[in-house]
This record gives C-alpha cells, structure tokens and sequence, in this order.
C-alpha cells in the first residue's frame, strides 16, 4: 500500500473544521444539516461510497422497485441525504479513521493516502454493530446474518430465490421477513419461537400474501399471534 510522504521537516497542513462527524448514517447527516444550519464548517467522514449507513444503504441511487420492497421507512432517508448534500458539509467518502487525539485531531485512510483534520469539536455516530452468536454451521454458504442479508438487498437488490429460514429473535428479524415476502420470497417458519415484536412489521406480513395464496401466517406458525 503506497502513502503520501511530505518532504522532511515540512508538517502536512491540517484541514481546519468547526466540527468533525463520524458516520454518515442518519445521525451523522442530520447532525452535520443542524451544524450547517448555525453555520458551522463541518467535515463527515464515512468509509462507504455514499451517504445512508446501514439503515439508508444505497437509498440514493435505489430504484423504485426496491424502495417499495424496504417499505416507506427506508424511502424517508432519501429525503434526509438530499438535505445532507445541499447542506454544504464537506462529506469524505471511503474514508477509514483510525485515530482521534486528544487535542481532537483526526486521522483517516482515504485513497491510500494518510490525512488529517482538526476540528473543534467531534462527533462519534457510528452507529451499532451486529455481533452474531456463533453457533454449529453459521459459517456454512447460505446462511447469513439479518445485517448481511439486509446489504444484499439495499445495496444490490439480490434476495433468495429459495425458501429462507428466519432463525432467532428480535425486531431487525421480523423487518427483514418483512421485506423478504414483499420480494416474493418464501419464509419458513423458525423452530424457536421469537419474542413479541416491536414494530408493525408483523402485522403486515400476517396481512400479505404469496402469489400462490399461501399466507405468511400459514407459514411462519411459531410467530405470535
């Protein structure tokens, strides 16, 4: 891997920012349009190649068709990264921080090349971190976390042609079994019964239906009622 070098003795100039944000997910975004808005210079640094994390992967460029299959709430972040890029914040696309200073100097791989920024003040939005429970097989072709089938399916579109078992619990579970039949996936049921839900998403699959008449909740028996 090939870094810039400065000449010896010559000290690389700092990018000089009220504010540093890290992650371009919608906390990021919407905290760098409310600093802009007080007319704050801000800098967000985020490793991927466009806004959204990993809630809003990919919803700028998304096409209809999987907007409807992500449901309305994935739509509404479309809204939120076009009011982030007319916000005049400087976004640093596939930038890797690796160091924040005490006196908030920040340091990031961008290109292949080593920068810096100071900034005044730094915020951390970085969002959460999906940690699987290994269990025997998990490593197996074909079976996936909920976090990296939801990528397939905003970044890519890509969703199972085969029938899909939804194994565990909790909410990001029910979202993506959701989103699964609106791509006219099959679900099969889980053998462990997951807890009650905590989003509408349920409802919704209980009320959709299969092209060949079969019932998501026909289906999916061990979900509660």
């Amino acid at each position: 891997m090939a870094y810039e070098a400065s000449p010896p003795g010559t000290p690389r100039p700092l990018e000089q920012v009220d504010i540093a944000i890290i992650g371009a997910g919608p906390a990021g975004m919407a905290a760098a349009i409310a600093a802009r808005k007080h007319g704050a210079s801000v800098v967000l640094l985020d490793e991927q190649p466009a806004a959204g994390g990993q809630i809003y992967r990919g919803v700028t460029d998304a096409p209809a068709s999987r907007l409807d299959i992500l449901g309305p709430d994935y739509g509404a972040g479309a809204a939120l990264a076009r009011d982030f890029s007319a916000s005049g914040a400087r976004h640093a696309t596939g930038a890797a921080v690796w160091q924040v200073t005490p006196e908030r100097q920040l340091h990031y791989l961008q290109d292949g090349a080593v920068r810096s920024v100071q900034a005044g003040c730094v915020l951390l939005c970085t969002g959460a971190m999906e940690r699987p429970f290994p269990i025997p097989g998990w490593t197996l072709p074909g079976v996936l976390t909920a976090g990296a089938a939801q990528i397939l399916l905003k970044g890519s579109g890509m969703a199972p042609t085969q029938p899909v078992v939804l194994a565990g619990c909790g909410p990001l579970l029910y979202l993506l079994g959701w989103q699964y039949v609106r791509a006219v996936c099959r679900l099969r049921p889980s053998s462990t019964p997951p807890t009650a839900p905590t989003t509408a998403a349920p409802s919704a699959m209980r009320a959709a239906r299969w092209p060949a008449g079969v019932t998501c909740r026909k289906a999916c028996r061990s979900w509660p009622r």
